[in-house]
């Protein structure tokens, strides 16, 4: 409100000098209400609005004589006070004061109309530094400027203190006082402008109006705001939570995902008590020492890596039972309480003749599955002449290449030959013999007809032989057949033989 404003007012009503009455006095107020009303929808709404109502009284008697102080003490009951002040920040607000009324000192008995309007820079102490800002108990300074009415207009310095007590989170009382320096005062009786620097002293009520500053517009002033940039919800001071679960993001270590407050918001979806970030089976309950996977059976093999979960066994056997330990579980084992390999469904086979020593009529004898396990009549002499005339022709026939143990592949048909022989004649059982010539140290020529032997004997494995039913050794230069003299005798004495064992 401008001093014009002021004393358009005061003219409308009032003449110089004369006395205004109550009806005229309530009438003025309510007009100044009303554009108070106004003065305050028009603020900015980035601070927060203080409003004052009261009724005030002026000391005229300011550096008068004692025996007068009590005579002019003027109240002017009704509200005939209002102030508006606006927070500016770390405990300073700005803002007007307005006094209207009739107020008169001892040398008349008629009162002049008083007007004092100022103003003033505020400075409460419950700012959040000195006293918490939401403190009941609220006192203040105050300093500023205006001017007053009372005879002549004059400008005026202000001084002053108050307190304000909060009933309520925006209702309170106030009771104030300042000092309304007049300069040039002139106090005798027959002044032009009799009129002395006074106290000026109020009380009435206060309310605080409009919000603080909301970046984030939820709603929540920023003051206010534990996430002030961010909007966010009232019952969480204006910080968001974006799942639902009723923890803040800013605390919420999934804030995706509605989780509980034991996690710091993260899910346990099994309720087991792990999270299901750290749950190897989130869908499932299980117990910390299996990383939240089931073990229904007690086995200590988990549910989702058992393939029996509810009958306890052996991790040997995937977690199914294995009574004779053997690696074949039992549901898979012809012979569950005897051990055999897997080849055999987990029954023995205890001369390694292919035939199940349960159904091997000679089963700690190598035979054959046509003659129930058992070994077939030994050949006679002729026939033992021929295959073992074949075997030597197929051996007379094998290459490697030079100074190594490799096999040339021009030797593959004869090899395969004689798988095909010792198949026939399941029954046999053969010796294969390195040999080589005298070039070379003993040691290297040795090493060399081994490794030879066993590459022979690695392929007939290979191609189905029972290792049981064959032998390799090495014999290097020590078993010649021609003379190592001589290119063609060295050719011979590099050799292998396969010879049938008695």
């Amino acid at each position: 409100m401008s001093p014009t404003m002021v004393f358009l007012l005061y003219d409308s009503f009032h003449k110089p000098n004369s006395i205004i009455s109550m009806k005229q006095l309530n009438t003025l107020l309510t007009i100044v209400l009303m554009l108070c009303m106004v003065a305050t929808k028009a603020q900015n709404k980035e601070f927060p609005l203080l409003m004052g109502l009261g009724a005030h009284g002026p000391n005229m008697t300011f550096g008068d004589d004692k025996k007068n102080y009590y005579k002019n003490w003027n109240v002017v009951p009704a509200l005939s006070q209002i102030k508006i002040f606006s927070w500016m920040g770390k405990g300073f607000s700005l803002g007007w004061q307005l006094s209207l009324g009739n107020a008169k000192r001892y040398d008349s008995l008629e009162g002049k109309f008083f007007l004092q309007w100022g103003v003033d820079l505020k400075y409460s102490f419950a700012n959040g530094y000195i006293l918490k800002q939401k403190s009941w108990f609220d006192p203040y300074f105050l300093v500023g400027g205006g001017l007053n009415k009372w005879g002549n207009v004059r400008g005026t310095l202000n001084f002053g203190a108050g307190l304000n007590i909060w009933v309520h989170k925006n209702v309170g009382l106030f009771v104030q006082t300042q000092y309304e320096y007049n300069p040039h005062t002139r106090i005798t009786p027959h002044a032009d402008d009799p009129r002395p620097s006074f106290m000026h002293h109020s009380f009435g009520i206060v309310g605080r109006f409009g919000r603080g500053k909301d970046t984030d517009k939820d709603g929540v002033p920023d003051d206010q705001d534990e996430c002030p940039t961010v909007p966010g919800k009232k019952e969480f001071h204006g910080c968001p939570d974006t799942d639902n679960d009723g923890i803040v993001d800013k605390d919420d270590k999934c804030p995706t995902v509605a989780g509980t407050v034991q996690f710091m918001g993260c899910p346990d979806t099994d309720g087991d008590g792990i999270p299901d970030a750290e749950d190897a089976c989130p869908g499932q309950a299980g117990p910390a020492s299996a990383k939240g996977c089931p073990d229904r059976d007690g086995d200590g093999i988990l549910d989702n890596e058992d393939q029996c979960p509810t009958v306890p066994g052996v991790a040997a056997a995937m977690g199914c039972p294995d009574r004779d330990g053997d690696g074949v579980k039992d549901a898979d084992d012809l012979c569950p309480d005897e051990k055999g390999p897997a080849i055999s469904h987990g029954c023995p086979d205890s001369d390694g003749d292919g035939v199940l020593d349960q159904n091997d009529k000679c089963p700690n004898v190598y035979g054959l599955a046509a003659n129930d396990g058992c070994p077939v009549a030994a050949l006679d002499a002729g026939k033992k002449t021929e295959v073992q005339q074949k075997l030597s022709f197929a051996a007379h026939n094998l290459f490697f290449e030079t100074g190594k143990d490799v096999i040339k592949k021009e030797s593959f048909n004869q090899l395969d030959s004689v798988v095909a022989i010792l198949k026939q004649y399941e029954f046999l059982k053969v010796s294969i013999d390195g040999h080589t010539d005298n070039v070379g140290s003993e040691k290297s020529n040795l090493d060399l007809s081994n490794k030879r032997a066993g590459a022979v004997m690695s392929y007939l494995v290979d191609h189905g032989i029972s290792a049981p039913r064959l032998s390799a050794t090495g014999y290097g230069p020590y078993k010649p057949i021609a003379d190592n003299g001589t290119a063609a005798g060295r050719a011979q004495n590099r050799r292998v033989e396969i010879n049938i064992k008695d």
